[in-house]
């Protein structure tokens, strides 16, 4: 790599790359101030990710365990339905339930929408 009397860089015969010109105020040195919110940020996002961390690994594991939760999450594994499905279309008893609603448009055209 050559570099010529301009703002470029020769690097072949044909090919050149453009560098922006350097100031003496576009150091790499950081001013204290942006060193600090820089630091803050740091601090922010630290914080942040040891409290989703004490939640997932903590709190939530200690939840599971109430004998009330504990029934639902057994429930919910015995009739193998994930809690997480953002809809439940492939389950069987949602065949009556569409045909109630169907049922009930039927019945009445102008209700609801």
């Amino acid at each position: 790599m050559v570099k010529s009397s301009t703002n470029y860089f020769k690097l072949s015969n044909s090919l050149y790359i453009q560098v922006p010109p350097t100031t003496p105020d576009s150091s790499s040195e950081e001013s204290p101030k942006s060193m600090t919110h820089s630091r803050q940020q740091w601090v922010q996002f630290l914080l942040l990710s040891t409290g989703v961390c004490l939640l997932w690994l903590i709190v939530f594991p200690q939840i599971a365990t109430i004998p009330h939760v504990q029934a639902e999450i057994d429930f919910l594994e015995e009739k193998q339905i994930d809690p997480t499905a953002m809809f439940y279309s492939d389950l069987e008893t949602i065949e009556d339930t569409v045909q109630e609603i169907s049922d009930f448009h039927k019945a009445h055209p102008d209700a609801l929408w």
